[in-house]
């Protein structure tokens, strides 16, 4: 189960913990298959790249539309600026590396005046699809989870805003047994889902310029999972 950020991958977690057999650590640490830090967002074409990547896993990802996961990334770039001080690296060399990511998107913050309209202008398209641009900015399309260069990779890709019944069908389809429904942030903000004719949490919280420039961000996203764009 890959874990595109701010897609329920902490409940996703929790729940399948039992199962959890992975060596390789959640937070920033430098994987001599890859030759670069990650943490536990990899992507599926990461993936492909780890010896685990070519022994035939049945491969699941959650998705979430474009808007509320650019707003509720936004808030939680914001919370990790914070966290980040009292985290821990194995190698200084890492921490140094981190600590001059989020040094650069908190001046990115900082030139937005911290206001999320001013801040989804400024960021850089090269940003959001460059991968290893900075390990610290997570804000990267949804299909890159569950693609690589076109081809869908994932076996089971559940949305966000129908988690549960998602959920279901997935550990059905893995034979998983006796899963404790355990929450963990799931809603991360106060949203207003039921405003807008789509179920989206937080659309209505940006400007229209807001919506087009995550339309054209995230278009592929909105093309390969069936979300709606909204314009106005």
């Amino acid at each position: 189960m890959l874990a595109p950020w701010k897609s329920a991958s902490q409940t996703v977690q929790a729940r399948l913990k039992p199962y959890d057999e992975s060596s390789y650590p959640k937070y920033y640490y430098f994987n001599p298959h890859l030759n670069r830090v990650v943490h536990q967002h990899i992507t599926c074409a990461d993936l492909i790249g780890l010896p685990e990547g070519r022994l035939g896993y049945f491969i699941g990802a959650f998705v979430r539309n474009p808007y509320d996961r650019a707003y509720s990334g936004f808030w939680q770039m914001q919370r990790g600026m914070v966290e980040q001080q009292r985290w821990t690296y194995p190698d200084p060399w890492i921490g140094d590396l981190v600590r001059k990511q989020w040094s650069e998107l908190h001046s990115q913050f900082q030139r937005a005046e911290f206001e999320f309209d001013k801040w989804i202008r400024i960021i850089g398209d090269e940003q959001v699809y460059e991968i290893g641009n900075n390990s610290s900015f997570n804000l990267h399309p949804a299909h890159y989870w569950t693609h690589v260069a076109g081809a869908k990779i994932a076996n089971f890709v559940g949305k966000v805003e129908s988690f549960e019944s998602g959920f279901q069908q997935f550990i059905s389809q893995v034979g998983v047994e006796h899963v404790e429904l355990v929450n963990a942030n799931v809603v991360d903000l106060k949203g207003d889902a039921e405003s807008n004719p789509f179920g989206y949490r937080y659309v209505n919280r940006m400007s229209s310029a807001s919506r087009s420039r995550i339309n054209g961000l995230f278009n592929r996203d909105f093309e390969l999972f069936g979300y709606e764009k909204c314009s106005h």
